[in-house]
């Protein structure tokens, strides 16, 4: 089995994908504003130092998609303002837990290069 892009082979296996991973993207502390480069990987994980601005970058042209692996520091209560361009279910952003250390894991994806994105809280309050 074969997968192209632009017609160059980048996954040749005769007996199926196996072993397929995910780029780790590490951030790292967020202080006020984080940008997260899709083009350093799309599994990203970073520490909440402060009231923080996400601002998304360099996702691949149609469709794309990373999951943030987001840990509270050891203050509680920071805030999270996302990018405008991001629609939440039922146009309500998600309620986040904001107990110190805890962490939080949210998904997004866009079908449109990055024009909208699209995200959930599916998997929240980690120790």
């Amino acid at each position: 089995m074969a997968f192209k892009i632009s017609n160059t082979t980048i996954i040749n296996d005769s007996s199926g994908i196996v072993n397929l991973g995910e780029v780790v993207n590490a951030v790292g502390n967020t202080g006020t504003a984080a940008t997260i480069n899709l083009a350093n990987g799309n599994f990203i994980t970073a520490t909440l130092t402060g009231n923080c601005t996400f601002t998304f970058s360099n996702p691949s042209a149609g469709a794309a998609s990373f999951t943030l692996f987001l840990t509270n520091d050891a203050t509680p209560g920071r805030s999270i303002t996302w990018p405008a361009s991001v629609r939440w279910p039922n146009s309500i952003i998600p309620t986040r837990t904001t107990v110190a250390n805890k962490t939080d894991i949210y998904t997004f994806f866009t079908t449109d290069g990055g024009t909208t994105w699209y995200g959930s809280l599916p998997i929240y309050n980690y120790s």
